[in-house]
């Protein structure tokens, strides 16, 4: 693979790939707490790199996260070759901005267990900060997807392309002060060459389908052929983030993902954009004009007739993006590429009311307020009619 960096091999024979607290990594990074824990027995750890002298260099930061993978019997043939992937992918993209920065990869134990160092972010993911905000601004949402287009603009500017092929907000990570934006996770990116006559060559394991269902472009389904979730990737494309990045956008303006389904983990969800149109968002929220919603809709075009309209790199997106920050588009001339007329609403209502009015109080209902109202008539009545008797 052009441009690939090898994995270091380390002779570390007697360290273990499970540590604990003041536990030296690779002779260099000491084990302060674990932080993690992911998919294939990976563990994560807060380190300190030790050979970082703060008198020199006291803006650095000395922290970093180590994630340790180690395999064993419940890893399959190809979990393992998609995450040496992932190690190679770390590697290409371990210095573009917006990305998480990885320092290291190392085999040990007999290359049973590898060690990726990276660049600590210390902050949240933009899942949680929407959890604590429900929906962001638009100006603030329009600047953290700035951030993330850049990234992503720079995985695809490579030769052979990173298709990242995960992105949700719980990939997307915020510094606390929330003026930078890191990407992460690379375990299921793919790494494509497109050549001159239109044609790919995928140079990564992808013998299986992968993502998360509610951000995964329908286009996945070109690729499967049905048997055993086989898949024919010569479909992989930029449009598989184009989507991701769409649902991300919706979700950060709306505070929830454009296509409603009762269980997220069910595949079908993934053939919903394929059936319904996103809602009319200046419905939900004002403040969205109809050019920001035609970027979401450019990405996540799905249906036969709306494919057209889709973007063909990332720098397209990016100065759709710079003209509604720069009100270079007439407001007043504003259409949207996708007429309300036009559209398949998966719910008529999009506020549909209808569960809330069940769940009302009873002193929240009609029949309340007119009850106690003529029963304080009643009572002045009577008190009325008692004073005349005597």
């Amino acid at each position: 693979m052009a441009d690939e960096q090898k994995v270091e091999e380390v002779d570390q024979k007697k360290e273990t790939p499970l540590f604990s607290k003041g536990s030296l990594v690779l002779g260099q990074y000491e084990i302060i707490r674990e932080i993690g824990r992911g998919g294939m027995n990976s563990i994560i750890y807060l380190a300190e790199d030790t050979t970082i002298d703060l008198n020199k260099y006291p803006l650095q930061n000395k922290n970093v996260a180590v994630k340790v993978v180690t395999r064993n019997n419940t890893v399959t043939d190809t979990e393992w070759t998609k995450f040496l992937d992932e190690c190679v992918t770390c590697n290409r993209a371990g210095n573009l901005p917006n990305i998480v920065k990885t320092y290291q990869v190392a085999k040990i134990n007999n290359d049973n267990t590898i060690i990726i160092v990276m660049e600590y972010v210390d902050g949240i993911s933009l899942r949680n900060y929407l959890n604590t905000h429900g929906y962001l601004s638009v100006q603030e949402s329009i600047y953290i997807f700035q951030k993330i287009l850049i990234g992503i603009k720079e995985l695809h500017s490579f030769k052979q392309k990173i298709i990242h092929r995960d992105l949700k907000p719980e990939n997307i990570l915020l510094t606390h002060d929330l003026r930078q934006v890191k990407i992460i996770d690379f375990g299921i990116s793919s790494v494509v060459e497109f050549k001159n006559d239109k044609s790919n060559e995928v140079l990564t394991n992808e013998n299986a389908l992968y993502g998360t269902y509610p951000y995964i472009s329908p286009d996945i389904f070109k690729m499967s052929n049905g048997a055993n979730n086989k898949v024919n990737s010569s479909f992989i494309s930029e449009q598989f983030d184009f989507y991701s990045l769409g649902i991300i956008f919706y979700e950060m303006l709306i505070g929830r993902k454009p296509f409603h389904a009762d269980n997220y983990n069910n595949v079908q969800v993934i053939s919903l954009p394929l059936t319904y149109d996103m809602p009319v968002m200046s419905d939900i929220n004002p403040n969205i004009t109809p050019d920001i919603e035609n970027i979401i809709f450019r990405c996540i075009a799905s249906k036969p007739n709306d494919i057209r309209y889709r973007y063909h790199s990332v720098q397209e997106i990016i100065n759709d993006l710079d003209a509604v920050e720069k009100q270079k588009v007439n407001l007043v001339d504003q259409k949207l590429l996708k007429s309300r007329k036009e559209r398949t609403f998966q719910t008529k209502n999009i506020f549909d009311v209808t569960k809330q009015k069940e769940r009302r109080r009873f002193y929240e209902r009609w029949w309340f307020f007119w009850s106690i109202t003529l029963f304080a008539l009643a009572l002045i009545i009577i008190t009325i009619v008692l004073r005349y008797i005597e």
